[in-house]
């Protein structure tokens, strides 16, 4: 059969193999590429993984929300027909992982928002999800990385495990560095959650388990925070996404001038992440 996505599901984890044999193909080696344009197709098929083999030419692609960041091909040979694909009327199909050798999820239908072409190095462009349906949850995160801390002692293990859900030692060291809401300074700890603020995916074991990559808030803020639709500038001041209206800050009752109770130096950094990584600019 012709290529299609028809019988592919939004969230669904798939091998190349298993769609090489669903597209017709005779070996998935005819989709190992990470830029597939299967042939008297209006299709271009990204197989995008963030975390690569050590020997393969690393590329600094990631999902951010709802948006991919990803680095063109070295040899550029896909760029314009990527930057035209609306133009010519051409789809942009994504498959994304985390991790090299493990199946990749099925996002669907993306779009290019911005590009930078490059010349000498490999150009950059920004998709935006169109059917962001599903996301990694707490238990796919922890499997996805497990590779990361197989080596580790078995109670380090734990540690980095039950950090993924703010509990265990990352929560005791996030309430004694905080005590109270890093920005409401409730005090009822049984009520507040601990936060990453460079996401547990994206961190090291050693910053999965840092106080200092932790927020201390109470759910409504550490939602907002997670997803982000709120971060902290350099100063530790509130900023607020576009996505979120006027009436919306109201309603969450914050103000520009809520703000972090106090700032750490070493947050610095985490914060700068999350706000370049993670924070909704659009």
């Amino acid at each position: 059969m012709p290529v299609s996505f028809e019988k592919l599901i939004i969230g669904e984890k798939y091998e190349r193999p298993y769609l090489s044999d669903l597209w017709g193909y005779k070996g998935f080696q005819a989709i190992s590429r990470g830029v597939v344009t299967p042939a008297g197709t209006n299709f271009i098929v990204l197989f995008v993984t963030k975390q690569k083999q050590s020997a393969l030419t690393q590329y600094n692609d990631y999902l951010n929300g709802d948006l991919l960041h990803w680095e063109g091909e070295e040899k550029h040979s896909s760029d314009s027909r990527i930057v035209n694909a609306k133009a010519a009327n051409e789809e942009i199909h994504l498959f994304y992982r985390d991790i090299h050798h493990t199946p990749f999820t099925y996002y669907g239908q993306v779009l290019l928002k911005t590009h930078q072409i490059h010349t000498t190095s490999p150009s950059q462009f920004i998709f935006s999800l169109i059917n962001d349906e599903r996301r990694p949850d707490i238990f796919e995160d922890i499997e996805i990385h497990q590779r990361e801390f197989k080596a580790l002692e078995q109670t380090e293990k734990e540690a980095v495990v039950k950090s993924r859900i703010g509990q265990g030692v990352f929560r005791e060291r996030v309430i004694e560095l905080w005590g109270s809401c890093a920005v409401t300074d409730l005090a009822n700890t049984s009520m507040l959650r601990a936060s990453h603020i460079k996401p547990w995916r994206d961190s090291s074991n050693q910053e999965r388990l840092d106080p200092m990559n932790g927020l201390l808030l109470q759910p409504n803020l550490d939602h907002l925070f997670d997803l982000g639709f709120i971060t902290f500038d350099g100063q530790g001041v509130i900023m607020f996404s576009p996505t979120l209206s006027s009436d919306d800050i109201q309603k969450l009752g914050l103000t520009p001038s809520t703000r972090l109770r106090k700032l750490p130096d070493q947050l610095a950094h985490y914060l700068d992440y999350h706000r370049t990584s993670v924070f909704k600019r659009d």
